[in-house]
């Protein structure tokens, strides 16, 4: 039976999501599915904030140590996993790949899309100083706040649906206080729908 492509992910730089589908982990499809419920970092559904109130309301976001998936718990649950988890699963010493960084440079994000819905916008948190990598992401592991937004103000999203379009890339500006090892997390977020697309990677601040 063939699965047909949909939704969206980011092809470069590399995501943890791509290195599993080289893997052999997940197929493709898969990874264009990392849906979630998109007002995190809320733990429950719920209307959007003002003023995008008639977006669609949030599905329930995923929980912690599933974030990465979107709250995927079948084969994608191993995006989500530590390197001693993912070292376990392949049988062999494993490591997540980090895409080498600069505290403050613009790093470009591209994206590819098999259904590019109506758009609110983008977000991405980055892990705390001093995050312990021997655990799985959770809230308590990400900055509160997103240091990325690019947010569409238009509303209501039904009568603007030529603006509201997904952007196959993106500058992200990375923060300018941060070193070493972190994870990133973004967040496509869908006006017509109650979930986002996560996506995650490894970067190390140089």
């Amino acid at each position: 039976m063939s699965i047909d492509l949909k939704h969206g992910r980011v092809t470069s730089p590399k995501t943890r999501s791509l290195v599993a589908t080289e893997l052999g982990l997940i197929g493709e499809w898969q990874n264009n599915e990392m849906e979630g419920g998109k007002n995190f970092p809320a733990t429950t559904s719920g209307s959007m904030p003002a003023p995008f109130e008639s977006d669609a309301p949030s599905t329930t976001p995923p929980a912690d140590g599933l974030i990465l998936s979107g709250g995927k718990t079948d084969a994608r649950e191993c995006v989500n996993f530590t390197d001693s988890e993912m070292a376990e699963q392949l049988g062999k010493a494993f490591e997540w790949p980090c895409v080498s960084v600069t505290a403050g440079e613009t790093l470009k994000i591209h994206w590819a899309y098999t259904a590019a819905h109506t758009t609110r916008g983008y977000r991405a948190f980055i892990t705390k100083d001093g995050w312990d990598a021997t655990q799985r992401i959770s809230r308590a592991q990400l900055e509160e706040a997103p240091f990325f937004e690019d947010i569409y103000p238009y509303v209501p999203f039904s009568q603007y649906p030529d603006k509201l379009v997904a952007k196959t890339e993106h500058d992200l500006v990375l923060p300018k206080n941060k070193r070493g090892h972190h994870v990133i997390v973004l967040l496509w977020l869908v006006a017509d729908t109650g979930n986002a697309f996560y996506q995650a990677l490894d970067v190390d601040f140089g």
